[in-house]
């Protein structure tokens, strides 16, 4: 089986986000990255607008339900490679909070050398571990850090209380870039089946992010396999005009 993070003719180049510190020294360390983990190395624009809502600011609506809580955060993200937005979090929660970064076992490795070589401004900050996790792989060795209380993706499209009891489970933070939207649309068909979504609002960001909450009526659903999620598959609709994802993408406010 081919190496996801290495897919025929890869050329990808780092990404330079505005806050890195030393930048010639961040392109030369991303660059060894993306030579060693191919696509995992490398920080996706998606990334960016995690870095600012995840900075406590009154200019987002809804608001990160992350910053300025006293409840435990234990928090799970989803191909974490850089674990930049994670690394970044983590800087402004509590002591007590958690962040599980995951990714591919041959990519561990990598996460593993980003909490290394992190340098939080403070001693009051998150603890942050890396834990292998694949796609539809086995999850028991995540056991001892559950409940999840949410679950952080950046820029992947791949298969969690409201007052009024409508959805459960953690909060799902989902900042995505769109790239081809005939292909990714029955993933957004999907989530929309299955979460409630809420666009955050108040960024200038290229990416979107997305607060999801499984609903409640799905809990005894059969998810769909991944394989009809991402290619059309029964209940997940593709080719037609309107529907779910073009709700959900109507209602954010575009560049023209």
């Amino acid at each position: 089986m081919s190496d996801p993070n290495f897919p025929p003719n890869l050329d990808i180049q780092p990404l330079i986000l505005t806050n890195a510190k030393d930048e010639e020294r961040e392109q030369y360390r991303q660059k060894d990255a993306i030579a060693t983990y191919g696509i995992a190395g490398r920080v996706w624009e998606a990334t960016r607008p995690l870095l600012e809502y995840f900075t406590p600011s009154e200019q987002f609506e809804p608001p990160c339900s992350l910053l300025g809580t006293d409840e435990t955060c234990r928090i799970i993200e989803l191909g974490s490679g850089q674990s930049v937005a994670s690394l970044h979090l983590a800087e402004y929660l509590k002591k007590n909070d958690l962040i599980i970064t995951t990714d591919l076992p041959e990519v561990v490795p990598l996460c593993e050398k980003s909490i290394y070589s992190w340098n939080p401004p403070s001693s009051e900050h998150a603890q942050v571990v890396a834990q292998p996790l694949a796609w539809g792989g086995d999850q028991a060795h995540l056991a001892q850090y559950q409940p999840f209380t949410h679950i952080l993706m950046c820029d992947l499209s791949s298969p969690l209380q409201s007052a009024e009891n409508e959805t459960f489970g953690p909060e799902v933070i989902l900042s995505y870039t769109s790239r081809t939207l005939s292909l990714e649309e029955s993933f957004f068909d999907s989530l929309a089946l299955y979460f409630k979504t809420t666009p955050v609002r108040g960024g200038d960001w290229e990416a979107k992010v997305f607060i999801c909450r499984r609903w409640k009526i799905t809990e005894e659903w059969t998810l769909p396999d991944v394989k009809d999620v991402m290619n059309g598959g029964k209940g997940v609709i593709r080719g037609r005009s309107y529907g779910l994802v073009d709700d959900l993408f109507g209602s954010l406010e575009w560049d023209i």
